[in-house]
């Protein structure tokens, strides 16, 4: 098994040249959660601090409960309380999903582009193969909306096309919603909402984490929650592995889900830092795409992502370079809105002193997917010499993501419906038979 490179040390030159500024450094490149636990959840820690026992798999009633009626109250989801499982972090579950609801070799995983690495990862894990477009042998359709890295929402006509799709060929559908507490410019939707799903939760599953919403990255919290057939064999699967979210953890999380006030405050801090540098951002002359939701700025200014990482190395601003969330973000970076306010508060006056951009040629847009009822996915800046071959040209290396079968689909895939597919895109293909499209993985835990 090949997993992808593990390319996060490439960008210690630039933390040190960042670090070498006369401010300082400001490291924006990793969305941990920097703003303390808020009170109420250490509380409930510390309270369950005897715990001798094991925890449950299954999680305790009261954690099940509050996750429950946090759906309900703010998302406008109605789930049984049996229906929703802990996991230890949600990366882990990314991570081994796919093996965990029995998929392996011969199926194909769809997961989102420019996305974050761990959906590829789990794919290849359970040794499957991943896509970046429906195909044939579809067996799970990975959704992220809010997106990371683009911060992009995915609108509910496109996630009903998704889900009707997938419904149509018995392909389960999986939305990683971690950061649907933090819409701006658009309100993000569950895929569990019955504007989506027609109030059946049938082969839908979605993810939930309070590492971004209750700064609890540290403690490994979230859950899973949806088609109640899927839940429970997921949680058969982590009974015999011992997936067991500690019981302190989960009062703490059952603290957390019923506490809608710490969140509040903690938005409101995300809000103004994202005004402060994307006004910084503006005046510097990038241009900000999508970041309608997020803990994320994705932003360009035409050049290649290391030229801008480099760029903003010399003022002492550390961020990530797109192509680490695949070749559609070659020319972007990703902002996270998790430095410190007093650092932030400087990124203004040394966005004045950031050297001009390298002038590499235009960059392809990424402000968002138009097709008709016949689309093949392909990006609307895309010229007609570079787009996909047909299905019967040369494919990738085992284990590279690869796209859906175009022009055309096979009659057992299916036209696209009269939506654009979130996150198909066809920036990626290199115009010699294969797919130039590498997802390189971010550190342990991040997300």
């Amino acid at each position: 098994m090949r997993l992808p490179d593990f390319p996060w040390d490439a960008l210690t030159p630039f933390a040190e040249k960042a670090r070498a500024h006369p401010y300082g450094l400001v490291d924006l490149s990793v969305g941990t959660p920097v703003d303390a636990t808020p009170l109420v959840i250490q509380h409930a820690l510390a309270a369950a601090a005897n715990a001798p026992g094991y925890p449950t798999t299954a999680g305790t009633p009261d954690l099940r409960d509050a996750a429950a009626g946090w759906l309900a109250r703010r998302l406008g989801v109605i789930v049984d309380s049996s229906a929703v499982l802990p996991v230890i972090g949600t990366k882990e579950l990314v991570a081994q999903l796919p093996g965990q609801l029995g998929l392996g070799p011969g199926d194909r995983i769809w997961i989102p582009t420019p996305a974050y690495p761990t959906y590829e990862v789990g794919a290849l894990l359970a040794r499957c193969e991943p896509v970046l477009g429906p195909a044939d042998g579809v067996a799970l359709v990975w959704l992220n909306t809010p997106a990371n890295p683009s911060g992009r929402v995915l609108t509910v006509d496109e996630m009903r096309a998704v889900v009707g799709w997938a419904r149509e060929r018995g392909i389960i559908v999986a939305s990683d919603e971690c950061y649907i507490e933090l819409g701006w410019e658009a309100r993000p939707v569950s895929v569990l909402h019955p504007d989506v799903c027609g109030g059946s939760h049938e082969g839908l599953l979605a993810v939930h984490s309070l590492s971004k919403r209750s700064n609890l990255a540290g403690y490994r919290a979230g859950f899973v929650t949806g088609d109640p057939r899927l839940v429970a064999g997921l949680l058969e699967v982590r009974r015999h592995a011992g997936a067991m979210v500690p019981t302190p953890v989960q009062a703490a999380m059952t603290a957390a889900l019923a506490d809608d006030m710490h969140v509040a405050e903690q938005r409101a801090r995300y809000a103004n830092r994202r005004a402060v540098l994307a006004a910084a951002l503006a005046v510097a002359g990038f241009t900000i795409e999508h970041s309608e939701a997020g803990l994320y700025l994705w932003a360009t200014r035409g050049e290649e992502s290391w030229a801008t990482v480099d760029a903003l190395a010399t003022v002492g601003v550390l961020v990530a370079p797109g192509v680490f969330y695949g070749e559609a973000g070659r020319r972007h970076v990703r902002i996270a809105l998790t430095g410190p306010d007093a650092q932030i508060a400087t990124v203004p006056e040394r966005m004045a002193m950031l050297p001009p951009p390298q002038q590499v040629g235009p960059p392809p847009s990424a402000g968002g997917y138009q097709a008709d009822a016949r689309s093949t996915g392909s990006h609307p800046s895309a010229a007609p010499s570079s787009q996909p071959p047909p299905p019967s040209a040369s494919r990738p290396p085992a284990g590279q993501p690869v796209r859906g079968p175009q022009p055309g689909f096979p009659a057992d895939t299916g036209a696209p419906p009269a939506v654009a597919w979130p996150g198909y895109d066809n920036t990626g293909y290199d115009g010699n038979g294969g797919h130039g499209v590498r997802v390189t993985a971010e550190p342990p835990d991040i997300r």
